[in-house]
């Protein structure tokens, strides 16, 4: 089945179908295919409307014919074209937290500050509220808690489907592509649709000299080395005048790479990090007359060594950041002073027109406790200022706040003794027991030996916590009413600031 729609528009507008009939459909111009995406159908047995809308950009065809085809009997119905991108109703969507407008959003990829601006890219299905059609979506910052979601920046192709990577930006004029231009890292993903069948998993490269329009790069960087290698990181080095790559090969294995000029990589080692798997970053730290590196995984696992440009050597046995299992595949911003990282967090809803979100930006130091270095997340110096209203010391036993509707709310809680309390944020909670260990947050409970201190932030259904100067972090979906009513029960005091 197919259809022909000339192009008035800027954009051509799909519906989000929640389990709805999946159908192959190809988008071609003057018989030459544009796109090949899996895209949910409705039908009388099938499928429900989210309420949101995949938006295909179309400009650059306008006045043209477009055909779409199936080779099944199914197409989606409603295709309409707009001059518009989509709106947000702000009710639905978190404040703090980035969410794409509808559709599916995993892994944070090519964080890069960039010409003035923090710019987000992430693994985005625009169709659908599951995971397929892998393309690297594009949302921009000048505070790092407002964003702006833009046009896609990657599409799938006859090669693969979009995996993660990361960003650099080509302040030496390498031959790679212009200078000054913003250089972005991928997974061409091989095989993992029906267009790119019998391919295999590479990397490749892309650029952007505006910051806006993306323009991939020909051929390959690495080729393929094992199963699904995937998720390249790119740094520079500056004493040894190098860029380096880590790369997550299979199984806990990840390969270091390094490359004079960004086109032409050779690998230096292979390592394996127990308990760790895909999206690796290599991280600088500066601590007092000896640099330390941290060897960054997908779950929050991570080590801690040296790097000599070649070789990543850790010191001590792997540490882990996240308390439970919400946060992943973190990434940290190529062209910050303060090293600033952003994780996926793996939440679900049943009556919005996306899944899935980012978790507020951390700001990451490395500190050494009782013999062991550890990474803090703190939350940003931004969000620390945008705070409209702060109380100040106020005592535990069973103070109340009113929280304004539409409003998130940070607490820290100072509890130097380190005694049982709770939080109760509405109808959702965050406590402590000292006897047991124990954080519950909500109807979840986890093991914390100690909660001195406790930073929270409960951004309508979303809530944030970290413990310890920051070195246990945790996240959660709490209930929607959630955001109304704040209670403090224990021995303790705490700050609250409205934003």
């Amino acid at each position: 089945m197919k259809k022909e729609i000339l192009l008035t528009d800027k954009y051509l507008r799909l519906p989000v179908i929640r389990d709805g009939e999946d159908c192959e459909v190809s988008f071609s111009v003057n018989g030459e295919k544009i796109w090949q995406f899996t895209i949910p159908v409705k039908t009388e047995e099938k499928g429900s409307c989210t309420g949101g809308y995949a938006q295909l950009p179309v400009e650059k065809w306008k006045g043209q014919m477009m055909t779409i085809e199936t080779d099944g009997e199914l197409l989606p119905e409603e295709i309409l074209q707009s001059d518009e991108t989509e709106t947000r109703n702000q009710d639905v969507y978190p404040r703090l937290h980035f969410t794409p407008v509808s559709g599916w959003v995993n892994d944070p990829n090519g964080l890069c500050f960039y010409k003035g601006e923090y710019h987000l890219f992430f693994q985005h299905n625009m169709f659908d509220v599951k995971w397929n059609n892998m393309s690297w979506g594009h949302a921009v910052s000048r505070d790092l808690l407002h964003w702006t979601q833009l046009d896609e920046a990657l599409f799938p192709d006859e090669d693969g489907t979009m995996f993660s990577g990361g960003a650099v930006v080509n302040f030496r004029g390498e031959s790679l592509c212009p200078k000054d231009a913003m250089v972005l890292f991928y997974t061409c993903a091989g095989g993992s649709s029906r267009w790119s069948e019998g391919k295999e998993f590479t990397q490749k490269a892309a650029y952007s000299e505006d910051g806006r329009t993306v323009q991939k790069l020909p051929g390959v960087l690495i080729p393929h080395i094992a199963r699904e290698n995937r998720d390249p990181k790119v740094g520079w080095l500056e004493e040894k005048g190098i860029y380096y790559m880590v790369l997550f090969l299979s199984g806990h294995e990840f390969a270091v790479f390094t490359s004079p000029d960004l086109r032409e990589w050779k690998e230096t080692q292979r390592l394996e990090i127990p308990e760790s798997w895909e999206c690796p970053d290599l991280i600088r730290f500066s601590c007092g007359e000896n640099d330390r590196w941290v060897f960054w995984t997908a779950d929050g696992y991570y080590l801690v060594g040296s790097f000599d440009g070649e070789k990543f050597t850790p010191e001590q046995e792997v540490q882990r950041l996240y308390g439970n299992e919400v946060p992943y595949a973190a990434q940290t911003f190529w062209g910050t002073e303060k090293v600033i990282q952003i994780p996926w967090l793996r939440v679900l809803w049943d009556d919005k027109p996306y899944q899935g979100a980012m978790g507020i930006p951390r700001e990451l130091e490395l500190t050494r406790r009782d013999g062991v270095w550890l990474l803090e997340a703190h939350l940003p110096e931004e969000l620390w200022k945008q705070r409209e209203r702060i109380y100040r010391d106020l005592p535990g036993a069973g103070q109340e706040l009113e929280i304004p509707e539409g409003k998130s709310v940070v607490v820290t809680v100072e509890n130097p003794e380190a005694r049982s309390f709770s939080l109760q944020l509405g109808a959702g909670s965050v406590a402590w027991e000292q006897e047991k260990g124990q954080l519950t947050i909500e109807d979840e409970t986890f093991a914390l030996p100690c909660a001195e201190e406790l930073n929270v932030v409960l951004d309508r259904d979303l809530v944030e916590v970290s413990c310890n100067g920051d070195t246990v972090y945790f996240c959660k979906k709490m209930k929607a009413e959630a955001d109304r009513k704040l209670v403090l029960c224990g021995e303790m005091t705490m700050e609250v600031g409205i934003l």
